[in-house]
């Protein structure tokens, strides 16, 4: 699992970025779901499977 701070809204998202099988892997979005703003892309052959693990308190 790995972790992001949300540019737009400052939210830790954790997200999973690993793989099982290594021939069947493609480019996924991983989004805030607090904001839905653009956080990164993985190469996995799963969902990445994003949530807010931290929200701002600002």
């Amino acid at each position: 699992m790995k972790k992001i701070e949300c540019p737009n809204c400052g939210c830790i998202v954790e997200y999973d970025d690993k793989s099982v099988w290594e021939g069947n892997r493609d480019f996924e979005d991983v989004n805030c779901p607090n904001c839905n703003e653009y956080l990164t892309t993985v190469f996995t052959d799963g969902f990445p499977n994003p949530h807010v693990i931290k929200t701002n308190q600002k």
